[in-house]
């Protein structure tokens, strides 16, 4: 927030971190005894699901040990091939990969491209 308002800062960290907490008590009594979300093969849920959870890692919003499904979840799929290349991308790396990538494009270049006029 540009505006220095301290409780109000505040009171909106509060109120995200319930409500992340309360997505993830969810989501760890709905993680069946499947090796990803839907199943045994990782779908675009699963990749989806990465995302959001490095994020709430990123700004601290939940203890990670105090859902211990999620986290087993969330290891199975960072262990996938093309997780761990989509992630060594992030980072700035360039990895081999399998071939099936034909490259990559910053996201400044698409929204250059691609972006409506203002």
């Amino acid at each position: 927030m540009a505006a220095d308002e301290p409780a109000l800062k505040a009171t909106l960290r509060d109120f995200g971190r319930k409500a992340v907490a309360e997505r993830h008590d969810r989501l760890e009594a709905m993680i069946a005894d499947t090796d990803f979300l839907v199943g045994d093969r990782l779908t675009l849920a699963d990749t989806t699901l990465i995302g959001v959870a490095r994020w709430a890692e990123f700004h601290q919003a939940v203890d990670g040990a105090a859902y211990p499904k999620l986290a087993a979840l969330r290891r199975r799929i960072e262990a996938e091939a093309a997780v761990r290349y989509a992630m060594a991308v992030e980072d700035g790396k360039k990895p081999a990969g399998s071939g099936a990538c034909l490259g990559h494009v910053p996201l400044a270049e698409v929204i250059e491209r691609f972006a409506a006029p203002a």
